[in-house]
C-alpha cells in the first residue's frame, strides 16, 4: 500500500494542471490555499512531485505523511 501525503500550496491551480496524476484529491481552501492528497510510493516519487510544483513556481506551505489506515 502506498502512503498518502498531504501537500498544501499557496494559491489555486487549475485542475487541468493535475490531469497527469491518478488518485489525486484537490481541495481549494477558502483561505487561498490548495490542498493535495496523493498516494506516493517512495521518496523518489515525492521528490519528483515537489520538483514539478517548484517548476510551476508555486509556494509550498506544508507537506505531511498521513497515517495509513
Amino acid at each position: 500500500m502506498k502512503p498518502f501525503y498531504e501537500i498544501v500550496i499557496q494559491g489555486h491551480l487549475t485542475l487541468h494542471r493535475f490531469r497527469q496524476f491518478e488518485n489525486l484529491t484537490v481541495i481549494y481552501d477558502a483561505s487561498g490555499e490548495t490542498v493535495l492528497t496523493y498516494p506516493i510510493p517512495d521518496q523518489s516519487a515525492l521528490l519528483g512531485l515537489l520538483n514539478w510544483l517548484y517548476d510551476l513556481g508555486v509556494v509550498l506551505i506544508s507537506i505531511r505523511r498521513l497515517k495509513e489506515t
